[in-house]
């Protein structure tokens, strides 16, 4: 939600969004599933990988490629937290759990509430 000053009052505005399905655009949506399309697209960008997003964008997992996987542990919830707490919608980002799936591939799970409702992630994260 955005607010913005109309004739001197302060009014919140819709975040209505394109809805993405398979990489291509479906009509729009807004609230809570644009806020879980949202999460999905950050978690899914590299942090500085783009000229396009800002610096404030998108995931640093790169930095954990090929380290050692207790490293990985400790650092990807800090990492995550991080990257989805920019959005000002996100309250917070709590209860991770991560799995191991094969030697270099995590499972990680976690709640996001945000101003529409909370929201349950999961996402495969290779290292």
């Amino acid at each position: 939600m955005e607010e913005e000053i109309i004739d001197g009052d302060l009014v919140t505005t819709p975040t209505k969004t394109y809805k993405i399905i398979n990489g291509r655009i479906a009509g729009y949506t807004d609230g809570l599933d644009a806020m879980r399309q949202a999460i999905d697209k950050l978690l899914n960008t590299e942090r500085f990988a783009y000229l396009i997003y800002s610096e404030n964008y998108g995931v640093e997992l790169e930095d954990l490629i090929g380290e050692q996987m207790d490293l990985v542990k400790s650092e990807i919830e800090r990492v995550v937290t991080e990257a989805i707490e920019t959005d000002d919608r996100v309250i917070s980002v709590d209860n991770f759990l991560i799995v191991d799936e094969t030697i270099d591939t995590l499972t990680i799970s976690f709640e996001v509430a945000t101003v529409f409702g909370d929201i349950s992630i999961e996402q495969e994260v290779v290292v």
